[in-house]
């Protein structure tokens, strides 16, 4: 049994309920920690470099913490400026718009926000949402789940963005979230940059990210392959990532593209996906798919070297030596 300890009481300070009755479960434990400094030490003016150090984290992280709070009603921007000019209680005397003689006027639409961070959500409008919606309610509980730590802010707004403005289900958000932890890019911003280009093309059911991610993961193992073959010990630029799925489309052999890897270190003391996609479109032309047949019918390549070092002849006439007789008994 717990009992409370009178000295501990001694010295208190507030804590607005909404903190608890409203923040309390969207609030991630950084957010919360920056906003019981600040109501300890209210209403001293405090640094986030100075916040950081008492609570172990970077300055920008307090930043963000604050802004966080900031966008809720318990705190507020004090501003220096002076304050601004009262308007006039006179009526204004511009004419009313006539809207009778533009009866069939349109009204303007909003477009589409392009990613999650065009929608301005606040800490109290993302948790009416999640109290409201049992979808989102489960999307935020088995994406926590997923990453073992609370969602912070624009996490949050990124989710709700994806689920009720682009119209993307909770399975399908979760797939694709399950996909970028597999290939250790586990974060929502990576998730969303996948999504978004998936709603330019349509795909939006569960049964059409299933079949993407296959094909994803087919694209991602070859690659990988390709990068064994070729010895490379970084990831391919996107050039180079175009070259490799044209050789997976075209189901060139790999024992093919490793032999023209040979063939272009030999020649060049280096790899070049450029001299690699000649050789390979040559060996494809004549229907090579073996060391065998390139070794049987394939001429290799005269270095550049050779080429230079060899002269060109000039042929001997047949009569030379009857010219040269002719040139010497002149005098006779």
């Amino acid at each position: 049994m717990l009992t409370i300890q009178n000295p501990a009481w001694r010295t208190l300070f507030s804590v607005p309920t909404a903190v608890v009755d409203q923040y309390l479960k969207i609030a991630t434990p950084l957010q919360l920690k920056v906003l019981l400094y600040l109501l300890r030490h209210c209403p001293d003016e405090i640094h986030c470099d100075v916040i950081g150090k008492q609570i172990g984290c970077l300055p920008e992280l307090v930043e963000e913490a604050i802004l966080f709070w900031q966008q809720t009603d318990l705190l507020s921007e004090v501003s220096t400026n002076p304050p601004a000019e009262q308007p006039s209680t006179q009526p204004a005397s511009t004419p009313a718009p006539d809207t009778a003689s533009n009866p069939q006027e349109p009204k303007p639409v909003a477009a589409l926000p392009r990613t999650s961070a065009e929608v301005q959500l606040l800490p109290a409008e993302i948790a009416e949402m999640i109290q409201t919606s049992e979808s989102l309610q489960t999307l935020f509980r088995m994406v926590e789940q997923q990453f073992g730590k609370p969602l912070n802010h624009m996490e949050q707004r990124s989710l709700i963005w994806l689920h009720d403005y682009l119209g993307f289900p909770s399975d399908v958000i979760l797939t694709v979230i399950t996909y970028c932890q597999s290939i250790q890019k586990g974060s929502i911003p990576y998730a969303e940059r996948i999504l978004i280009e998936w709603w330019n093309q349509g795909i939006t059911t569960l049964q059409q990210a299933q079949d993407t991610i296959k094909e994803m993961e087919q694209r991602h193992s070859y690659q990988h392959r390709i990068m064994k073959l070729l010895e490379m010990h970084r990831n391919p630029t996107q050039k180079q990532q175009a070259y490799m799925e044209e050789w997976r489309q075209k189901a060139i052999p790999l024992d093919l593209i490793r032999y023209a890897y040979e063939k272009t270190v030999e020649q060049t003391d280096k790899l070049s996906f450029p001299y690699m996609q000649r050789i390979l479109d040559d060996w494809t032309k004549a229907g090579y798919q073996t060391r065998t047949d390139v070794d049987a019918n394939d001429k290799p390549p005269e270095p550049i070297r050779t080429r230079k070092q060899k002269k060109k002849e000039i042929p001997v006439s047949e009569n030379a030596e009857a010219y040269r007789s002719l040139i010497y008994n002149l005098d006779e």
